[in-house]
């Protein structure tokens, strides 16, 4: 026992090492958002390909710092939060920061020239300055989003909050609070927010649902053939297609997946979403999702 857990500490020093000075793997694609639409799935999905190598952890947040700041006690904060008070680039913060992130990629002879790697942490689509920085770090990244009706993903994400705090649900760990509001409350407190302008980022049950704005950060920046948006609906439904469709994408070679592809974190509510919140938000959406539709020349059918 004294014998392996000697050698691991040395394997890991030495592996830190090698990182510190150069001899890292970045990631070829991210997958940015947006929460509750299935990001967990494609992520897990991907991994089984044999060519793609997933990070160790789903969801590492690096490019995302703020969400930290008010949340000292969280280990990330101490890693990444020195950036957040300069520019995130500052050489003298940047490096300790991006080899932390790269220690959670395979190293160069473990992933092979014939593999990448990637992540997946849906705060990237949401949050203002992240696109930027992810161009900065690599402006031929490759990008897949995946969206879901807001009404729907607001509903989904409130009740996940609600959750907090009981059995094993603690592991997402990008709020510290447990949600007590009712979805109503919760949803009217956000709209009267935003219609003062002086809305908060989190828990965003409303303001992450405006993928039009979120999406024209990244189109701004990056070329349109270096994102891919897909559909939840179609990724529940249509597994084997939307695989297919971000193999493609990618430029990798063509999987076949042999079994049934597992589903992951189905939720089950015990209620419907209140019939005033889902007219509320029916109208608050409408002309944001037309004018994403016409950004992506494509219907989603929110209704």
């Amino acid at each position: 026992m004294f014998l392996r857990r000697y050698r691991d500490t040395l394997t890991n020093r030495l592996h830190a090492g090698l990182i510190r000075v150069g001899y890292h793997s970045k990631p070829r694609f991210l997958i940015i958002g947006a929460q509750k639409a299935g990001t967990t799935a494609l992520y897990y999905y991907l991994a089984q390909h044999p060519n793609i190598r997933p990070s160790s952890v789903k969801e590492l947040f690096f490019f995302s710092p703020e969400l930290f700041e008010d949340w000292p006690e969280h280990p990330n904060h101490r890693i990444l939060c020195a950036q957040t008070r300069r520019d995130f680039f500052d050489p003298r913060m940047y490096p300790r920061a991006a080899a932390w992130y790269h220690s959670h990629f395979p190293l160069p002879h473990e992933l092979g020239r014939r593999h990448i790697t990637y992540e997946a942490t849906p705060e990237y689509l949401y949050y203002p300055a992240v696109a930027e920085r992810i161009f900065k770090y690599d402006p031929k990244m490759k990008l897949i989003a995946t969206l879901r009706d807001p009404v729907e993903r607001a509903y989904s994400a409130w009740n996940m909050y609600c959750s907090f705090g009981e059995g094993d649900y603690r592991p997402f760990i990008y709020a510290p609070r447990r949600e007590t509001r009712g979805f109503d409350e919760a949803v009217r407190a956000e709209l009267n927010k935003i219609q003062s302008g002086k809305t908060t980022l989190d828990p965003g049950y409303v303001r992450r649902g405006l993928y039009y704005e979120q999406l024209l950060r990244y189109f701004k920046l990056f070329n349109r053939d270096q994102i891919l948006i897909l559909d939840s609906r179609a990724l529940k439904h249509d597994t084997s297609g939307v695989i297919e469709q971000v193999v493609n994408f990618l430029g990798l070679p063509e999987y076949k997946h042999e079994s049934a592809w597992p589903p992951f974190l189905v939720g089950k509510y015990e209620t419907q979403i209140p019939s005033e919140a889902l007219r509320l938000l029916r109208e608050f959406y409408k002309p944001h999702n037309e004018k994403l539709y016409q950004l992506l020349d494509h219907d989603f059918g929110w209704r």
